[in-house]
């Protein structure tokens, strides 16, 4: 039995760790944007993902891949929890730090445990009793109740919605994947997320052009570059290897926000980010 992996596998993992990677530039680039509001930032990075896409696919000759099917109201509901996730998420980012908001969000692979038996009728664990556990203590050394003020009290609730936001639509997510292929399901969500932002997320022009080289790394970037980049490397490796290699982003947001913005962490924090990432692996492994 050959226990090595083929070069396909290994293009797999990389282009997995690449997109992980990607995913962690997130937070930086929204900390970078300026004079605009949370809803305007989302609304020009899913914006021009949608374009950028649409051309991208209309010129491979690929649009098919978009088509409408069944589920139609489980894929638009996919598409308001990613827009809520990233409402909450940036939220989040601007009023804590990037590494306390990315930490809270990745709580969501407990939820997802945690909800799956009631919503997709899969058994429950052990280990997801134990991984909700561990992710609650490190939830609760992040905050730290006794150093919460305002604003810091509303970033914190806003990663916490984040979290449960992105369960649900993992669960979502799951549910259609059988009838919408991930790049569909990304398409799809830009769709919604660009429409119902539109009569909030328009700035003034020239905030939109000062803005207009982040908004593109966003939109390019840890958009829709690690997008394609995930889906063709979980074709290469087994789906709970691709999950567990996307604890990469969470571990190179913290590492990225400390070298580009200068951001410090403290040790509660990164005690607290490592029962939340022991806990997220504990789940994905099952």
């Amino acid at each position: 039995m050959n226990l090595i992996p083929n070069r396909n596998t290994f293009e797999g993992y990389g282009e997995i760790i690449t997109a992980a990677i990607l995913w962690g530039f997130v937070g930086i680039l929204a900390k970078k944007i300026s004079g605009m509001w949370v809803p305007g930032i989302i609304f020009y990075r899913m914006g021009l993902a949608l374009v950028i896409l649409f051309m991208v696919l209309l010129i491979s000759g690929n649009l098919d891949k978009i088509k409408l099917k069944e589920k139609k109201k489980y894929l638009l509901l996919f598409g308001l929890l990613q827009l809520a996730t990233m409402l909450a998420y940036f939220v989040s980012i601007l009023n804590t730090s990037v590494s306390v908001a990315v930490l809270l969000l990745y709580t969501a692979p407990v939820y997802v445990t945690v909800l799956s038996p009631l919503l997709l009728k899969e058994n429950s664990t052990k280990k997801g009793v134990i991984a909700l556990i561990l992710a609650i203590a490190g939830v609760v050394l992040i905050v730290d109740p006794e150093k919460l003020d305002f604003t810091r009290s509303i970033g914190i609730l806003a990663g916490i919605a984040a979290g449960l936001s992105y369960a649900f639509q993992i669960i979502t997510s799951k549910y259609i994947s059988d009838t919408y292929t991930g790049y569909s399901q990304a398409f799809w969500s830009f769709f919604v997320a660009t429409f119902i932002l539109l009569p909030w997320g328009l700035a003034p022009t020239n905030v939109v052009i000062d803005n207009m080289p982040f908004l593109l790394l966003l939109a390019i970037f840890p958009t829709i570059l690690s997008i394609s980049l995930y889906f063709n490397g979980l074709k290469k490796v087994r789906a709970q290897n691709a999950s567990i290699l996307g604890l990469i982003e969470p571990a190179s947001a913290v590492f990225l926000a400390m070298l580009i913005l200068g951001e410090k962490i403290s040790i509660p924090v990164i005690a607290g980010g490592a029962l939340i990432l022991a806990a997220a692996a504990l789940v994905t492994r099952d």
